[in-house]
């Protein structure tokens, strides 16, 4: 007698390790022998993640957000305190050591090419604090967070009026390059809910483009995943 097909158990899947959840969506996925002729080759694998995904990531995220009580804008407070306090006491040490050759250093303004230096340092540490903070919403996870795999493209899952909606965010309206939009929008296009993301409403020109994909920014964006923008700016600032 053949063995029935075993039930998924979101209970205890939740209760997983991180490296067992990533095994089984490993697992599951090496099963989906169909992929949308459409879809590139380099697509594929995160296509099927996410149709595993998709089975149990809507109630998935409830039950998170059943666990889960605790204020948001103390979250998102205490993400910022501790990039503050990682970034002044291990990285900006190390930045005012390290040596660099610039314009700047070469002109014998050193302090000019420490500022440098520092700016794009930290302008390129703050882009992963975004994604800290979006996580706090009781709203969204991080696959990389949740189950240690990343999704090409994806960095939050966002359960908005019921739907698993998958996110791609970047700084600002121009973070993104212009040649860079018609994959960020390829991306996006294997979901059947998603959108770009803008962290801060700054007026700029947006460099995503998309007939097909929407994209929001600052308040408009943080209200969807039920965050509090003006909080959250003035907190940065």
């Amino acid at each position: 007698m053949k063995k029935g097909k075993k039930k998924f158990n979101l209970e205890n899947f939740i209760k997983k390790s991180k490296n067992d959840k990533k095994k089984y969506i490993l697992s599951e996925s090496k099963k989906i022998k169909t992929v949308p002729s459409n879809i590139i080759e380099d697509l594929k694998q995160p296509y099927k993640y996410k149709e595993v995904i998709n089975r149990f990531i809507a109630e998935y995220i409830k039950k998170k957000q059943e666990q889960d009580q605790s204020d948001n804008n103390d979250k998102i407070l205490n993400q910022i305190n501790n990039f503050k306090k990682n970034y002044i006491e291990n990285t900006l040490p190390k930045k005012m050591t390290q040596d660099i050759v610039n314009l700047y250093s070469l002109s014998g303004a050193i302090g000019f090419a420490k500022i440098q230096l520092v700016l794009r340092s930290l302008s390129t540490s703050m882009g992963s604090l975004w994604e800290k903070i979006a996580i706090c919403s009781n709203t969204s996870i991080s696959t990389e967070k949740e189950f240690g795999l990343k999704i090409t493209g994806i960095d939050l899952i966002s359960l908005i009026d019921n739907n698993p909606t998958y996110i791609q965010m970047k700084t600002m309206e121009d973070t993104l390059t212009g040649g860079q939009s018609p994959r960020s929008e390829s991306e996006l296009s294997i979901h059947k809910f998603s959108f770009f993301a803008s962290a801060f409403d700054t007026g700029r020109t947006w460099h995503f483009r998309s007939t097909s994909i929407k994209k929001y920014k600052g308040k408009e964006f943080w209200s969807k995943i039920n965050l509090d923008y003006d909080y959250l700016l003035e907190e940065v600032k």
